[in-house]
């Protein structure tokens, strides 16, 4: 037996000390040679839970946790898209504890997007730690409730996916639980990258369930691609133990036969979040493309090209990190309408941004542009107007019942721009609908298709859900109302509700009820439809 000095840490007598001295019997020696380097039988040999009937108890592994362990044993990347309580948090207790205990000098990230998540994973950890043998572990020398450090100078750190998280800090095993419901994710990333870039065999694993059409769907995609270098294990409901039919039915009885949120929470499935105003099953097929052209805020999907008709829609922030200015540009040439740049930018000032909308505009056969005017656009829209002279800048006025329209801007009261009412967004969500879901709008932007997957409805309209955002789908709500203008059917000598019509009237109408907005008479001009006073802004933030 091994002769270990039961001093433990800080009292704690199932924890052994730093510096505390083990005499390794042989059967002890090839015991701990067989653990290293083999992570499952480590996990089930010495590896214990806290069963909510039975206390203390050994794990006893399913087949899809020991691929998890394997594949993130042998690559440095894992996404893991599973049902609801599949066992997840024991796979990445297994995980992380192995590879504190056997290696060196290795710190470990366990985020997810509540720190107290976080912790009760790392307190798992712990349990899991204080219950293995004195001559499996590794001395102690810090124990804290957010933070755990042995003396072969390992750590494992819990916290939340704040962007100030792990900031300062190297990783070599960046865990991030539930990685699909990380808020604010590209800023949350960016301040996790130079904390992973540096090393050349840091591990990262994504653990989730589905939630919408984001950034995990996106690197799951890409796994499933080899694109982006992740290896993928995907765990529905049927592959764990003890679930069956008779299972499914009782869950499904249990959620009110609620298929989709079924679907997404135990069958994987990616779905666009529940009362969006694309349907679920049109999100999943949209399909983004790679850009021909991209620089760190544009991408580029379709170069211009020669007599073809363009637009411009212009949405502008305060360029203080917060919200997005976006615009999109649209080939309309012809039907189905093509998205063939995109530009984001949450830092870009308002004068700088009116000269990349100028040179891009000007690239693109001078396209006609339209800009939001409701907060600081109007300041972008008058440096186009007055300094680069645009002459394809599109005016609005007051259009009564149907919120605005497109004028020749010779009116005193009409605006350089748009201003979104209550009427023009309600018109705007329902053509942007009806051309999507009869694909008469090609979206190529995968930050664009994301937006939709949370785009929701909210009371009487759509928006984004919380810690999501709209910038670029409010750019598509304003183009889709532009498609009804006479204005557009000039430049395009496109009427697209006839088209829309034509090619399903029965769609047009189905379509066109459910949105919310009551007043619609299905033989006038979409526009006609709303009876919405200009003035009601109230829905605005």
């Amino acid at each position: 037996m091994a002769n270990v000095q039961e001093r433990g840490y800080n009292g704690n007598v199932n924890l052994k000390r730093k510096g505390t001295p083990i005499e390794f019997t042989q059967d002890m020696v090839g015991e701990f040679i067989k653990c290293a380097n083999n992570p499952t039988y480590f996990s089930e040999k010495y590896i214990q839970i806290v069963h909510v009937d039975k206390g203390l108890i050994p794990i006893k592994m399913y087949d899809y946790q020991k691929e998890i362990v394997e594949k993130i044993t042998n690559n440095r990347r894992v996404a893991v898209v599973t049902s609801r309580q599949a066992g997840k948090t024991t796979t990445a207790v297994a995980v992380i504890l192995h590879y504190v205990l056997f290696n060196e000098h290795k710190t470990c990230a366990l985020l997810a997007n509540k720190g107290d998540a976080a912790r009760e994973i790392l307190d798992r950890i712990k349990i899991a730690y204080e219950a293995l043998p004195k001559w499996l572990q590794q001395g102690v020398i810090e124990w804290n409730k957010g933070s755990v450090e042995f003396e072969n100078g390992c750590k494992i750190i819990a916290g939340s996916t704040s962007s100030s998280a792990i900031r300062g800090k190297s990783i070599s095993f960046l865990y991030i639980d539930e990685t699909a419901f990380v808020e604010n994710w590209d800023e949350f990333f960016a301040s996790v990258f130079p904390t992973i870039s540096s090393g050349k065999t840091t591990k990262m694993l994504y653990t989730s369930t589905p939630n919408g059409l984001n950034h995990f769907y996106k690197t799951c995609e890409g796994a499933k691609a080899d694109t982006n270098g992740f290896e993928y294990v995907e765990v529905p409901w049927q592959r764990v133990p003890g679930r069956d039919e008779a299972w499914r039915k009782e869950t499904l009885a249990a959620m009110d036969q609620d298929t989709q949120k079924f679907s997404q929470e135990f069958e994987c499935g990616f779905l666009g979040s529940s009362g969006t105003l694309i349907n679920g099953s049109k999100l999943k097929a949209l399909v983004p493309r790679t850009p021909v052209g991209q620089t760190e805020h544009m991408k580029v999907y379709e170069k211009p090209q020669k007599d073809h008709t363009y637009v411009c829609i212009v949405d502008v922030a305060r360029g203080k990190g917060l919200d997005y200015s976006a615009f999109q540009i649209i080939d309309v040439t012809e039907m189905p309408y093509r998205q063939v740049c995109v530009f984001k930018d949450n830092m870009i000032t308002p004068i700088d941004y009116a000269e990349i909308i100028y040179r891009s505009i000007k690239s693109y056969n001078e396209a006609y542009t339209l800009v939001e005017v409701n907060d600081i656009g109007e300041q972008v829209s008058e440096v186009l107007h007055y300094e680069f002279e645009v002459e394809t800048l599109m005016f609005t006025e007051s259009a009564g019942r149907s919120g605005k329209r497109i004028s020749t801007g010779f009116s005193k009261k009409a605006d350089k721009g748009i201003r979104t009412t209550k009427a023009v967004k309600a018109v705007g969500c329902n053509m942007l609908k009806m051309l999507v879901e009869q694909d008469q709008l090609i979206l190529n932007d995968f930050d664009t298709i994301n937006e939709l997957s949370t785009f929701s409805r909210k009371a009487n309209s759509y928006e984004a859900e919380s810690g999501c955002h709209d910038d670029l789908v409010m750019g598509l709500v304003l183009f889709a109302w532009m498609t009804d203008q006479m204005f557009f059917k000039e430049i395009t000598n496109i009427n697209t509700v006839n088209a829309l019509r034509q090619r399903n009237e029965e769609e047009l109408a189905e379509s066109l009820l459910p949105i919310g907005f009551n007043d619609y008479d299905m033989n006038s001009d979409v526009a006609d439809r709303v009876a919405v006073s200009d003035d009601d802004n109230s829905w605005l933030s």
